[in-house]
C-alpha cells in the first residue's frame, strides 16, 4: 500500500534525504514491599495454608459427595482440610529490561515524507519464581500481539510506527502503521478511543507525564485531515482492528486469577478482518475551542465469557458420563481438574477471594454454570434435594454460606482443585462525544491568569460489559464518560522556570477506569460484590505538577491518581539530564486500596522504585 501510495503521489524521481535517531535504555523497577501478586500461583495468600473442608462437617454433604463421587467421606478416608502447597518463592523485580528504539525519518519530496520506529525490548527471567513463563507472545496474529511484531517468552521486536505522510495545502494524509491519539486528559481516556493498550511491559506505571505513549497500540490504517475555512479542521480515520494486550498469565502484572485460562485467539479470529473508523471536527468559536467526534469500532478490550475446558475423568466416578436429564458430560463444562494441586481453586476461600479481587461475582458464576451448562444444573439439582441450594428441586444459590459449602463440595467431588476457562469477545460499539476548551485571563502573574479549562464527554449506547457472573449474556447498558481538566503554567520565582499544574476529574456511569462493570466490584471471601457503586458511577481525580530547575538539568514531577472507591496511586519523580546524550529518571510507584471496590486492589502489591538510564543518539 505504501509503495503504491508513493507511486501515485510522486511519480517523478526524487533525492532521498533521511535522518536516524534513537536511544538505548535500561529500565529497572524494584519492589519496595514484600507483597506478591495474588493473581500469580506463587503470590496466592493461601499458599502453605489449609482450612477445614466444610463437607466433612456436614453429614448430608458428606453423604452427597460419596454418592456423587465415591471419595470416602463417610468412612473417614477423605482429608478433613483443603489447602494449597507452600509455594514460597518471591518476586523482587517488577521490571528489569533493556529497551532500544531507532527512528528513521525519510524526506522524499516537499510534500511526502516517511517515518519508521523500530522497538526492541528484552526482559530476562529475573522474577525468581515464575519459571519459564511467556511474557510477550500472544495468541493474536498467529503468535503475535500486533501485525508487525516478533516475540518470544522474554523479548519482543516490533514496528509501532511505519507510515507515509503527505501534505498539500489544507490536506494531510497518513498511511501505514500508526497510533491515533485523540483527547488531552492525563491518565483518563475519554476521546482517546481509537486504539487499545499494550500492558505487557510496566502496565501503565511509567512516567505519568508520558500518558499512554508507550502503551497505545498501533495498527495499519489511513488517517486524513482537511483544514476548512475559519479555523476548522475535519479529520477521519480507518484502521484495522487491533485488540488490547493484557499481561500474560503468570507474568508479574497478571490481572486475572492464575486459576483462570483466557483464550484470546477464537474471539480475535472472528473480527480480525474488521476495520475501526472515526471522524472528528474541531475548531474555534471566538475564544472557545470545540471538537465533536464519532467512532465506530470493535471494543479492543476483551469481554469475557466461560467456555468448556474439555475435562476428562476416569471411569468409575459417577461424575463421568451424562449425569442427568441434560445428557451433557463433564467435558462440556468450563473447568478442569488441576492434578498438580498448584494452580486451581482449592477451596471456597480461594474461590471467593480470587473472584472478588478480579471484580467478578463468585456466587453469580455458580448460577451461570446452572443456567448455561446442563451437567452442573443436574448436579446442583441433586444437591438441592439435600437442602444446599435455594429450595427443593431449585438448583440456584443465593446465600453466600450455601455457596461456600457448594464450592467445597465441587472441589471434594472432583478430588482436585479446579481451573476455569474463558474466551475473549470483542464487541462492536459506537462512541459519540465532544470537547470544549477555554483559556481564562485575569491579572497578569496571578494563579487565575491564563488558566486552561478543558471538558470532554462521550456517550456509548448499548455498550457491552463482562457480566460479573461471567455469563454469555453480557451486561448491555448506555455509558456516559466525562472529564474536566484545569491546567496552568505559573512562575513562582524569577530564578526558576514556570511550574506546570494539572487537575482532573473523571466520571463514568457504568464501569471503572479499568472497564470493569461496577456491579461486580467490592466482593471478597466473606462478602458478595456491590455496595451502591453502580448507582452513583465511578469517579477519579488526578493532580500532577512538573517543575524544571534552572539550566533545565533537573526536573521534578509528581502525579497523584485518587479513586473515590477507596485507593490511590502516587508517583514522585525526578529527572536528571546532564547533557544531550544522557538522561537519568527515577520515580516511585506507591499504590494503596482500602477494599476490592478500588481499581488498585489487584495492583496494591506492586509498589516499586523505578530507574531509567537512557543514552540518546
Amino acid at each position: 500500500m505504501a509503495l503504491a501510495f508513493v507511486g501515485l503521489l510522486s511519480p517523478t524521481v526524487f533525492a532521498l534525504d533521511y535522518a536516524v535517531s534513537g536511544f538505548i535504555r535500561q529500565e529497572m523497577a524494584y519492589k519496595i514491599n514484600s507483597d506478591q501478586n495474588q493473581n500469580s500461583a506463587h503470590g496466592n495468600p493461601l499458599n502453605g495454608k489449609s482450612y477445614t473442608n466444610l463437607v466433612t462437617e456436614d453429614f448430608i454433604a458428606c453423604a452427597a459427595v460419596d454418592l456423587l463421587a465415591g471419595v470416602g467421606c463417610l468412612n473417614g478416608t477423605l482429608p478433613k482440610t483443603l489447602g494449597r502447597k507452600d509455594l514460597d518463592q518471591e518476586v523482587d523485580w517488577n521490571v528489569n529490561a533493556t529497551r532500544a528504539e531507532i527512528d528513521f525519518s525519510v524526506y522524499l519530496t516537499n510534500n511526502l515524507k516517511g517515518f519508521a520506529k523500530l522497538r526492541g525490548y528484552y526482559q530476562p527471567d529475573v522474577f525468581n519464581d515464575y519459571g519459564d513463563n511467556n511474557l510477550f507472545s500472544v495468541d493474536n496474529h498467529g503468535n503475535e500481539a500486533t501485525y508487525l511484531s516478533v516475540s518470544d517468552d522474554d523479548y519482543m521486536l516490533d514496528l509501532p510506527s511505519l507510515f507515509l505522510d503527505y501534505s498539500n495545502g489544507p490536506l494531510w494524509i497518513r498511511l501505514g502503521q500508526q497510533q491515533i491519539a485523540w483527547g488531552e486528559a492525563l491518565f483518563f481516556r475519554v476521546a482517546d478511543m481509537a486504539n487499545g493498550l499494550d500492558l505487557r511491559r510496566h502496565l501503565f506505571f511509567d512516567f505519568g507525564s508520558e500518558e499512554y505513549a508507550d502503551e497505545r497500540l498501533s495498527a495499519p490504517g489511513i488517517r486524513a485531515s482537511y483544514n476548512l475555512a475559519n479555523n476548522w479542521e475535519l479529520e477521519v480515520f480507518a484502521q484495522m482492528f487491533q485488540p488490547s494486550v493484557i499481561p500474560n498469565r503468570g507474568s508479574p502484572y497478571s490481572l486475572l486469577p492464575y486459576q483462570f485460562h483466557l483464550d484470546l485467539e477464537e474471539g480475535y479470529d472472528r473480527v480480525q478482518d474488521n476495520f475501526n473508523g472515526g471522524v472528528r471536527l474541531r475548531g474555534q468559536v471566538g475564544e472557545l475551542g470545540m471538537q465533536f467526534f464519532a467512532i465506530s469500532r470493535h471494543n479492543p478490550d476483551p469481554i469475557i465469557r466461560l467456555v468448556p475446558g474439555g475435562q476428562v475423568l476416569e471411569e468409575g466416578n459417577l461424575l463421568t458420563g451424562p449425569f442427568g436429564f441434560s445428557g451433557e458430560t463433564v467435558d462440556s463444562q468450563p473447568f478442569t481438574r488441576d492434578t498438580t494441586g498448584d494452580y486451581g481453586f482449592s477451596s471456597w476461600r480461594d474461590w471467593f477471594a480470587g473472584t472478588g479481587l478480579a471484580g467478578i461475582d463468585g456466587l453469580g458464576i455458580l448460577n451461570t454454570l446452572i443456567d448455561e451448562y446442563g451437567y452442573i444444573d443436574d448436579v446442583f439439582t441433586v444437591l438441592s434435594f439435600a437442602g444446599f441450594t435455594d429450595g427443593f428441586g431449585d438448583p440456584y444459590v443465593s446465600s453466600l454460606e450455601d455457596g461456600k459449602l457448594i464450592v467445597d463440595i465441587l472441589v471434594t467431588g472432583f478430588e482436585f482443585p479446579l481451573q476455569a476457562y474463558g474466551e475473549a469477545v470483542y464487541a462492536s460499539e459506537n462512541i459519540f462525544g465532544f470537547g470544549l476548551n477555554y483559556i481564562f485571563y485575569a491579572e497578569p502573574d496571578t494563579l487565575l491568569d491564563q488558566l486552561v479549562v478543558r471538558f470532554e464527554a462521550s456517550y456509548t449506547p448499548d455498550k457491552k460489559f463482562t457480566s460479573p457472573a461471567v455469563s454469555a449474556n453480557f451486561i448491555e447498558s448506555d455509558e456516559w464518560v466525562s472529564s474536566v481538566t484545569v491546567e496552568k503554567y505559573h512562575r513562582f520565582s524569577d530564578d526558576f522556570p514556570a511550574t506546570f499544574f494539572i487537575f482532573e476529574w473523571m466520571h463514568k456511569s457504568e464501569s471503572d477506569m479499568m472497564g470493569r462493570h461496577l456491579s461486580g466490584l467490592g466482593g471478597d471471601k466473606n462478602h458478595l460484590p456491590g455496595g451502591g457503586e453502580q448507582d452513583r458511577g465511578w469517579d477519579g481525580f488526578v493532580f500532577a505538577l512538573q517543575q524544571p530547575f534552572p539550566n533545565l538539568t533537573w526536573r521534578m514531577d509528581m502525579s497523584l491518581l485518587y479513586d473515590l472507591n477507596g485507593g490511590f496511586f502516587f508517583q514522585p519523580a525526578v529527572r536528571y539530564k546532564p547533557n544531550g546524550d544522557w538522561t537519568i529518571e527515577a520515580f516511585a510507584n506507591i499504590i494503596d486500596a482500602s477494599n476490592n471496590g478500588s481499581i488498585f486492589a489487584p495492583l496494591e502489591y506492586s509498589d516499586d522504585f523505578t530507574m531509567r538510564l537512557t543514552y540518546l543518539f
